[in-house]
């Protein structure tokens, strides 16, 4: 299945003045957008739980296809629709660009690599604890490496 201009349609409640040529720029945009994120499976087996899905990348796509579809309605409420409605539409236009801009940021994080892998990314100690002190350290080391004794 491939993200389609309906699908946004129907995400975004089938919005007046939404243009399917904009629909269609901003999925061929946002596609190459996450194709280019998205983790490779060079590193990971094939049926591995880390390799991305067709799916979770069209959960992608298709939110921030729809971030960019609000942005366009939030700056043309006064175009497509009367004086008295602008007001409740935009409030609603602003909380589900909110809620879709938090979506898409989620969604893109899980399909990169960072995001998404089983790797562990922690500091660490240089140095082990001991009871004795750094001086004593050095001098136990050389006393290990010494050819004298």
């Amino acid at each position: 299945m491939t993200v389609t201009t309906d699908n946004i349609r129907d995400l975004l409640n089938r919005p007046r003045g939404l243009n399917n040529a904009t629909i269609n720029e901003y999925i061929t945009m946002r596609t190459e957008e996450v194709d280019k994120k998205a983790r490779s499976t060079e590193y990971l087996a094939s049926g591995s739980a880390n390799a991305v899905t067709t799916a979770q990348k069209e959960a992608a796509i298709k939110a921030l296809v729809c971030t960019d579809c609000l942005m366009v309605l939030v700056n043309t409420v006064a175009t497509f629709y009367p004086q008295d409605d602008q007001k409740a539409i935009d409030q609603r236009f602003q909380e589900q660009l909110k809620n879709f801009i938090k979506r898409g940021e989620d969604l893109l994080s899980m399909v990169a690599g960072k995001g998404g892998t089983a790797f562990v990314v922690d500091s660490v100690n240089s140095r082990l604890p001991s009871s004795s002190s750094e001086t004593d350290v050095i001098r136990n080391s050389l006393r290990e490496t010494s050819p004298y004794e």
